[in-house]
């Protein structure tokens, strides 16, 4: 183990240069020194134990990059280089000019007292320490071969039972080291004396001093992308702890190469020095707000690359009379065992729950899929569909199914425009999906009710002094274009009013089903009709699925929403929904 070198700090305060010694101290304190004037970089203190006396010092400027990123913080241990004697207000204190070595700690060596209280103990030749600590493996020295080992897998996760990877061998505190570089830790540990940290505590703001000790549930394919600076590939791995938190990681180019192999699934594994952001939750079925990243590359852009993608739905049942689409993608969607899963029990774990046209389930390579499983709920299941359930008629939660609502949720569920204000819906990290029963009483069509869209992408064009039209998505000029919808309306309910949105799909159902391109054709030859298309719109009954989300505007905040669905009212159907109603509270 590193040893802190005994009677550095008595040393320290009778030197003036380093003279070849190169001790071992811990910092056990560090505060921000703010620049008077305001000019020039800001400076810290910092206070130096050896684990029986402790100084004062600065940090020289150039280092203090060294605590801006994180590579050293209070209880590291460093190994001083270069540093010089000073005398301020009648107190020695020492400037620290150079690091040789940083490693990690977590709790401060002994009970250190002031060397200057206690009058300048005589310095003592360095001799073997007794105090001792166990910090991880050198930030800035490569760690021990063999690097990497998984733990032997378990038939459940339980963290004192996985083979102990080695420990690495003792280091010579007074060992020569390189030139420190940037900090970027191995991605998997082995060292079991650091502390470990819980997947639930893990956030942006804990730096790259954090480890966990967690198995690997998932493995996503290698999956190679391409963009204007070059290729690459990345891979996935989901993370299990013993207090079951989860978090998923990625691993890109250099990553790949160096742990996808290792890290095979149930496989438990130490994992540092990676970094945390906040997790896109629309690409991820994973319980957690962030994600962790072990590469340095930030501008990641995926391409299809002109490949097709397979995609395949199929429709889950259960005796609740309820139905959901479920859809599967890539080499799942062609598997033929997919083919095995009719009339079958199916467990699904990791998928994803969409409010988009409707309530559907979206699935991702790491999902895992588990046909009859071993569960009374699944026995009781395939006895009621066998029984009779597969011809029972059901509804469906998905849009465009047969069921009542068409995607539109249970009735029970609907709310009022009202609702958005007084339950304050849409300030969440999420969006707010309701389901409201209005009129459209206004439709805004002074301008912008459409947008000019490429006829392949439908993305935005651009038209040319040559009435062309240019799509910088597809780098492609059109002769012509396709106007698609983007309207802005008030709908009502007898609570209130709100102003929404809506596009192209549902557009076109408000607007009786003309075309986008043929109010812009009646625009420009019968400016009558043009109007009286808004009119036959208005006052329409619909059931409307609404996204509400909080989004700053001109230096406030307000509640953007958005129509995702609609559907012309059924008088019978809402009629059947709301005797079931009076029915229930009788």
């Amino acid at each position: 183990m590193t040893q802190l070198t005994p009677n550095a700090v008595p040393t320290l305060h009778n030197r003036q240069n380093p003279d070849g010694f190169e001790p071992w101290v811990q910092v056990i304190d560090l505060k921000k020194i703010v620049s008077a004037s305001g000019k020039g970089g800001d400076r810290y203190r910092l206070v130096l134990s050896d684990g029986q006396y402790y100084m004062s010092g600065m940090l020289s400027t150039q280092l203090s990059s060294t605590l801006e990123d994180g590579s050293l913080a209070v209880n590291y241990f460093i190994r001083l280089k270069d540093y010089v004697g000073n005398t301020v207000q009648n107190r020695k204190i020492l400037i620290v000019l150079g690091i040789a070595d940083i490693q990690p700690g977590y709790e401060r060596v002994g009970a250190p007292e002031s060397i200057d209280k206690a009058g300048g103990a005589p310095a003592a030749a360095p001799v073997t320490t007794t105090h001792h600590h166990a910090p991880a493996p050198s930030l800035y020295q490569a760690p021990p071969a063999p690097a990497y080992q998984a733990a032997a897998p378990q038939s459940t996760y339980l963290p004192h039972q996985s083979t102990a990877p080695q420990a690495a061998a003792p280091r010579n505190p007074y060992q020569k080291t390189t030139t420190p570089v940037k900090n970027h830790a191995p991605v998997v540990r082995e060292d079991p004396g650091i502390r470990v940290s819980d997947i639930a505590s893990l956030n942006p703001y804990s730096g790259g001093r954090w480890t966990i000790k967690a198995r690997v549930t998932a493995r996503s394919p290698v999956k190679n992308w391409t963009n204007a600076r070059g290729q690459g590939k990345l891979c996935s791995v989901d993370l299990l702890d013993a207090k079951g938190g989860e978090i998923r990681a990625t691993l890109f180019n250099d990553a790949v190469d160096a742990f996808y192999d290792r890290l095979i699934p149930n496989g438990i594994f130490y994992f540092s020095g990676g970094k945390i952001k906040m997790a896109n939750r629309k690409f991820s079925a994973i319980n957690n707000d962030y994600e962790v990243t072990f590469d340095t590359s930030s501008d990641i852009l995926t391409s299809k690359a002109g490949k097709q993608l397979q995609k395949r739905d199929f429709t889950m049942v259960d005796d609740t009379l309820a139905e959901i689409k479920v859809t599967v993608w890539s080499e799942r969607a062609t598997d033929p065992a997919c083919d095995g899963w009719a009339n079958q029990v199916l467990a699904i774990k990791g998928c994803r729950i969409s409010d988009y046209s409707g309530r559907t389930l979206g699935t991702f390579s790491s999902t895992s899929f588990v046909t009859n499983p071993a569960l009374p709920e699944a026995a009781r299941l395939l006895s009621w569909y066998n029984a009779g359930g597969a011809s029972t008629s059901t509804k469906s939660l998905s849009s465009g199914g047969s069921g009542v609502g068409g995607g539109m949720g249970p009735f029970d569920q609907r709310s009022s425009i009202a609702d958005i204000k007084d339950k304050r819906l849409g300030y969440g990290q999420k969006p707010d999906y309701i389901t409201v029963k209005g009129t459209v009483s206004f439709i805004k069509h002074d301008t912008g009710v459409w947008y000019q869209a490429c006829v392949k992408c439908q993305k935005k064009v651009v038209p040319d002094a040559a009435q062309n039209f240019n799509c910088e998505k597809c780098q492609t000029v059109y002769a012509s274009c396709e106007n698609r919808y983007i309207l802005s309306m008030v709908i009502q309910d007898a609570s209130g009013s709100s102003w929404t949105s809506c596009f192209n799909d549902q557009g076109k159902i408000v607007m009786q089903g003309k075309s986008a391109d043929e109010l812009a054709e009646l625009k420009d030859t019968n400016m009558g009709l043009f109007e009286g298309s808004f009119k036959q719109a208005q006052f329409r009954p619909y059931l409307f699925r609404m996204r509400c989300k909080a989004e700053p505007l001109n230096d406030e905040v307000r509640v953007k929403a958005q129509i995702v669905n609609l559907e012309a009212l059924n008088y019978v159907t809402e009629s059947t929904e709301l005797l079931d109603a009076i029915a229930k509270l009788a």
